[in-house]
């Protein structure tokens, strides 16, 4: 089968979306699938190297990382209707969307569209009153997936959402997989003592870790304030923050006025190859966010054998206190404590690191494959909200 995947995230941005495509992308293609991307490109003009059409960006950026097209009459399309594709996955709901649905109109093929966001998210940080947004969202979701034969889900809190939003076109609930083996696998020792000793931390710090892109939904400045107060009661205490995006700079200049310059480390950009190294030096992966549509940075800590300590758990389908694999936390005060229990207890926090890895299995990346591929095949009948399985 020759699969289309659009999406209007892509290297470097990295964020959850680009990790599922670059996922897709690549057990797809060792099941035995043609696969192909289009996204917008960082260049003025259009390119097609390595199996990924380029669409030539404009001017404008929305943020910082990642680029608009407001062209639909893109040369690529030429090569990409010769080249026939069988299905086009689309992964977001604005600028490649519009070349999902041409593609496929033109050729008379499937539109399967995964909804990746929780857009409930961003009425916070736009400060709209939250019935107000959910109204607004509704009118351009509806729109903006009404061509789609399908939409896939990564969890049933989204899939919640999407119908508060009044979509109804067929649905399927398939949480997003990894590649478990990547971050489950030790890595050389010589390599993580050249990574800690890089960045300054000594082998009797706890480190903390966040991976995400920095945006304002992710609330990285309330881990901050969290640690901040950690740090006064445990001067071992490391936060360890990999990743970039539109919101570094302020978050640095918060670590500047809290006096945590040597506690708190970015790292800006990492390759998606290393994140893994980066795992595996610390003890504890720590998140603020409340609204994930996926948690693919949780998946991939407790897949390295890392407990997790975050604010919700709903992304995930499963209980992270139950399988005795993390904790949810409501307050800074609590993540201290929480923190503090762990940071005392080694073989307590090596056992759920144990249990975490368990869990993870759940999120096998060709497990996901196989199911997506059915799903984009049409070969798997789904009554709307029900959950795929392999």
């Amino acid at each position: 089968m020759r699969v289309l995947i659009t999406t209007d995230f892509y290297l470097p941005n990295l964020g959850g979306v680009t990790t599922v495509v670059l996922n897709e992308r690549s057990t797809l293609t060792k099941l035995g699938h043609e696969v192909r991307l289009l996204t917008i490109g960082a260049e003025r003009t259009s390119s097609f190297e390595d199996g990924v059409y380029h669409l030539h960006a404009s001017a404008l950026k929305l943020f910082p990382d990642s680029y608009m097209t407001f062209s639909y009459h893109d040369p690529l399309l030429v090569d990409i209707l010769a080249w026939k594709p069988d299905v086009v996955h689309s992964n977001n709901e604005f600028f490649t969307m519009r070349y999902a649905h041409r593609i496929a109109k033109q050729l008379g093929i499937r539109l399967v569209h995964t909804c990746h966001t929780d857009f409930t998210r961003y009425n916070e940080q736009m400060r709209i009153r939250h019935h107000l947004w959910d109204q607004l969202m509704a009118l351009v979701i509806q729109r903006r997936v009404r061509f789609a034969h399908l939409i896939i889900s990564p969890s049933e809190a989204h899939r919640s959402m999407l119908c508060r939003y009044g979509i109804t076109k067929p649905m399927a609930v398939l949480p997003s997989g990894i590649d478990l083996e990547r971050f489950s696998q030790s890595p050389e020792p010589e390599r993580l003592a050249q990574i800690r000793s890089s960045l300054g931390l000594a082998s009797s710090d706890f480190v903390l870790i966040s991976v995400s892109r920095l945006a304002a939904e992710k609330r990285l400045n309330l881990t901050i304030d969290a640690f901040f107060l950690l740090s006064l009661l445990h001067k071992e205490a490391r936060l360890l923050i990999v990743g970039g995006g539109p919101k570094e700079a302020s978050l640095k200049k918060q670590v500047r006025d809290l006096g945590l310059e040597n506690q708190v480390m970015f790292t800006g950009f990492v390759a998606p190859d290393q994140i893994p190294l980066y795992y595996h030096i610390a003890d504890l992966f720590v998140s603020s966010s409340i609204r994930e549509s996926q948690g693919l940075g949780f998946i991939e800590a407790m897949a390295a054998s890392m407990p997790v300590l975050l604010q919700e758990d709903g992304s995930l389908g499963f209980s992270i206190e139950e399988e005795g694999c993390g904790y949810l936390y409501g307050e800074a005060r609590q993540f201290v404590t929480l923190v503090d229990n762990l940071i005392g207890d080694r073989k307590l926090l090596n056992s759920m690191g144990k249990r975490a890895r368990i869990a993870s299995e759940r999120f096998s990346l060709m497990r996901w494959g196989r199911a997506l591929s059915c799903l984009l095949a049409g070969e798997t009948s789904l009554e709307e909200g029900n959950q795929a399985d392999d």
